[in-house]
């Protein structure tokens, strides 16, 4: 089956034209309808004008489109386990010069399937990604079951990046039911597994994350794959300290730091120091927390983990502020919103975030006056992003700030927001689901 009408109403809709636009003088808008959708096939003279007014060359033919597509399908897979975000976003760039275009239906899904994971390995969100995400829902009726198994995972990881867990877990559920019906290699097996583990982490499923971890962890080892390796251990490790078993948890972050140090990942030994001084921190050992958070940074310093960085300065802000430790909680926040203001063309959500949490630490151990509207402003910015935990974690506390002024009805109302997001955390509707 050919893709040529999927092609039309991609390159259409990238071009932000209408259908009106390129079918005057050429069909009538329902034809382009028809030809957009597959239900017919134009032609020649028709396709030939169509192409021409989207300025569209097809260059590959028939008989070498599935050379094409293995060499495409190394490029995906060693962009999945290397991730290695320069040689993705020099291919993306090369393809927007010249388009690689499959008029086999088959290997014009594949393409676009591996074409959106890779843009998601990027985490931003390009009009590409937008308009290759309404074309693979526009056509999943045609995907085959690997097609299906590739396309909820995308869409998973999707939700995931956009903070939307539940939706995550859903797609990649759907994905766990294909695993064993369709020829799925090894290696994207551990990719699966990886991916749905973070899934399972994120929504509290701790028993799951460390299920899946472990098996993607397996298969990492044995192909000396040592910075997918760590992410592995990371996982367990966050969901044993999240289970209170401490000693687990410590363990595995151990066992990823003689890895990064053994095999020179760099970048993750600032991530595993973080993840050790926050083991120390639940267990209220501030001195031990800021030890390994200061180490941290340090490492964070020398690569660019901008993200990373503001995770471990709020860190510090923290275990300052349990202490109520005034100084070193205004130094800390102004060294996070010094960072902000630096990096400030590339601000995205995380930053935006990061300013919240700064501005807050700021006025309550500074301008208390400010703190109510600050507090309110965050609570939108988080439930916006559908961030659960900081919505609810900001809700409560205002409550209490309401409480405490003898603002009552007030307190009510966010005690009541807390509640309800901790519900939707758990997907329950009635409190007698509890």
């Amino acid at each position: 089956m050919s893709s040529i009408g999927r092609i039309i109403k991609q390159e259409r809709l990238k071009q932000n034209m209408k259908q009106i636009n390129l079918a005057k003088g050429i069909c009538s808008t329902s034809y382009l309808s028809k030809i957009e959708s597959n239900t017919t096939i134009p032609s020649e003279d028709i396709l030939s004008e169509l192409l021409k007014r989207l300025k569209l060359e097809i260059k590959l033919t028939n008989e070498d489109e599935n050379k094409t597509m293995v060499t495409f399908y190394e490029f995906y897979k060693s962009s999945i386990l290397e991730r290695e975000p320069e040689s993705i976003t020099e291919f993306l760039d090369k393809i927007s010069i010249q388009p690689i275009i499959f008029l086999e239906l088959k290997n014009y899904c594949f393409f676009n399937l591996y074409l959106f994971r890779l843009m998601l390995i990027l985490k931003d969100e390009p009009t590409q990604l937008k308009n290759i995400y309404s074309l693979i829902i526009d056509m999943q009726d045609n995907f085959d079951e690997r097609q299906q198994f590739l396309f909820n995972l995308n869409i998973g990881l999707y939700h995931y990046h956009k903070y939307e867990y539940l939706d995550a877990l859903k797609h990649l559920e759907n994905s766990l039911k294909l695993i064993n019906r369709t020829n799925v290699e090894e290696w994207e097996i551990a990719d699966y597994h990886n991916v749905l583990s973070l899934a399972y982490l994120k929504t509290i499923d701790y028993f799951n994350a460390i299920k899946y971890a472990t098996k993607n962890l397996l298969y990492y080892q044995e192909n000396l794959l040592y910075k997918r390796a760590i992410d592995s251990y990371i996982v367990i490790g966050l969901s044993y300290k999240n289970m209170k078993k401490y000693e687990e948890a410590e363990k595995n972050y151990n066992m990823g730091l003689k890895l990064s140090s053994d095999y020179s990942p760099f970048e993750y030994e600032g991530i595993i120091y973080q993840n050790i001084g926050s083991l120390y921190a639940i267990q209220d050992n501030r001195d031990k927390a800021i030890e390994f958070y200061k180490k941290s940074l340090i490492k964070k310093e020398r690569t660019d983990m901008s993200e990373g960085y503001l995770i471990t300065v709020l860190s510090i802000v923290k275990e300052y502020s349990k202490h109520n430790n005034r100084e070193q909680v205004l130094k800390w926040c102004g060294i996070g919103l010094e960072r902000i203001s630096k990096d400030n063309e590339q601000v995205n959500i995380s930053k935006r975030s990061y300013y919240h949490h700064f501005k807050i630490y700021t006025y309550l151990h500074g301008s208390s006056e400010d703190l109510i509207e600050e507090l309110q402003r965050s609570i939108k910015h988080f439930e916006k992003i559908g961030d659960y935990r900081h919505e609810q974690k900001y809700s409560i506390f205002l409550a209490n700030k309401y409480f405490e002024d003898n603002k009552l009805a007030a307190a009510c109302q966010f005690y009541q927001k807390s509640n309800n997001v901790l519900l939707k955390q758990k997907t329950i509707t009635d409190w007698e689901d509890l």
